[in-house]
């Protein structure tokens, strides 16, 4: 079943070639009105284009507008809002409605007029954008899910509910299967939505019960409920439609239930390692660039600063690199720098200095401790690279927690790791005001004192970010 479901969704989001369909329409007692014509031009921004013009005397209207791909465009007239389902091969889309009564005297003509007349039924009973949402925001994405769903995922057991979504699921799939007048491609994108929709309605449960469910539990309801079954993730055809895309958020909401970090601490937007280690191809990048997006937009332009230079380096769907660079505009270079808070440190000699006499020089700190397995493996794998940044004139302080100076340096004694090497002292500010809680940590430090970021996590893949750094002037 899910293979089939596989081509025929294939088949319908195969691109087309774009074309101009003309709309036209009689909307009576709207003479000298405006009205609106909207197209999504940017799924990652949301940005759409917005035409317009003027119903004539005799209450007509007319405007071509480009469609490049089957979508639904927004007509608006006053207080009055239609979705139109058109696609690029459309000549004429048409329709004729009373001001006064929308709902009672809509009617389509010309092409696709039997996939509007349902359409306009079908999005009233079964996806009804107006109705009341409630939102869940977390980690810089929000999800959208109808209020009254969530008051269902609060109050009902979890058998009880599940049992009512998979009704309301089979309910829609007759009424959609009995539909025989609608267009194949009408027909594919609805039951796309259908389960798109569902999937979100499997997660509104976990997500609205996150505190009565173990996370430990979480795994077995995974397999149990068969979540995402119905729809394949990665779909990169897809996302231009935010039911799609509020699917995604849910997913990665989720995500964090199963392994809880607390996306409120730190310097970081954690929930893009999820994104990371959970989806691919254009469906990882897109995400990715959406959480930078929301960070910047919910006034942390730092967090997408420290993601995008990485995120430029990797992402190999460049719209959205472009897509965000014109957002962020010239706006990133003048983002005020964060100053590395400042700590001491005691030198193998036995003397004592801090971070902050460093200034006028590039430092990579390392924090490091004797029994971090990882530390240790990050060090000889990185071995070469530290060693070449160290002779360049890169301070690489290695800088060792261990609860005592003896086993510091007994560790020192066993291993060849590049770079100057330090005991800290008193770390207690810099740890608060960094919110590190784990080792390895590393960090970047300009010659000014300001943190900065390298373009991979990769450190052996980096030596350029450090060089320009080496060679700053301001």
């Amino acid at each position: 079943m899910r293979a089939a479901f596989t081509i025929l969704f294939g088949l319908f989001f195969l691109h087309l070639q774009a074309g101009f369909v003309e709309f036209s329409a009689i909307v009576n007692d709207a003479a000298g009105s405006e009205f609106r014509l909207y197209r999504l031009i940017n799924e990652l921004t949301a940005e759409e284009v917005k035409y317009t013009g003027i119903v004539k005397e005799n209450d007509e209207l007319h405007i071509a507008i480009e469609i490049d791909y089957p979508q639904i465009v927004r007509f608006e007239l006053d207080s009055t809002s239609i979705e139109i389902f058109v696609r690029p091969i459309d000549r004429k889309v048409a329709f004729n409605y009373n001001m006064q009564d929308l709902n009672g005297t809509l009617f389509f003509t010309g092409d696709r007029q039997a996939d509007n007349n349902f359409l306009k039924v079908y999005h009233k009973n079964f996806l009804n954008h107006k109705a009341e949402k409630e939102i869940y925001s977390k980690g810089f994405l929000n999800t959208e899910f109808d209020k009254e769903l969530a008051q269902r995922a609060k109050s009902y057991g979890i058998q009880d509910y599940f049992e009512y979504i998979a009704r309301e699921l089979k309910y829609q799939e007759d009424y959609l299967n009995r539909q025989s007048a609608i267009s194949p491609e009408l027909r594919s994108y609805l039951r796309k939505e259908l389960y798109w929709d569902y999937e979100t309605r499997k997660f509104a449960y976990f997500i609205f019960n996150q505190d009565r469910i173990p996370a430990n539990q979480l795994s077995g309801y995974w397999l149990k409920y068969r979540l995402l079954q119905s729809v394949d993730i990665n779909d990169d055809y897809s996302l231009s439609y935010p039911v799609f895309q509020n699917l995604l958020s849910a997913f990665i909401h989720y995500l964090n239930l199963e392994n809880p970090v607390d996306v409120s601490s730190g310097d970081d937007i954690h929930y893009y390692r999820f994104v990371e280690r959970n989806l691919s191809n254009k469906s990882k990048s897109f995400m990715q660039a959406k959480l930078m997006l929301n960070a910047f937009r919910m006034g942390e332009p730092q967090m997408a600063q420290r993601k995008f230079k990485e995120y430029k380096r990797y992402n190999q769907y460049q719209t959205y690199t472009q897509s965000l660079e014109s957002w962020f505009g010239s706006q990133m270079q003048y983002l005020k720098k964060k100053t590395v808070p400042t700590f001491t440190f005691l030198n193998r000699d036995g003397s004592e200095n801090s971070l902050d006499q460093m200034r006028g020089k590039v430092v990579y700190v390392s924090l490091w401790a004797s029994w971090c397995k990882p530390c240790i493996e990050g060090f000889a794998e990185t071995y070469q690279t530290r060693q070449h940044l160290h002779q360049k004139g890169v301070v690489m302080l290695n800088v060792n927690l261990d609860r005592t100076e003896s086993i510091w340096h007994q560790t020192m004694a066993k291993y060849d790791i590049p770079g100057t090497h330090v005991y800290g002292l008193d770390l207690a500010d810099f740890q608060e005001k960094l919110k590190f809680d784990t080792l390895p940590y590393y960090i970047l430090v300009d010659k000014f004192g300001f943190q900065t970021y390298l373009s991979s996590r990769n450190l052996n893949a980096a030596i350029g970010d450090f060089m320009a750094l080496m060679s700053a002037t301001n």
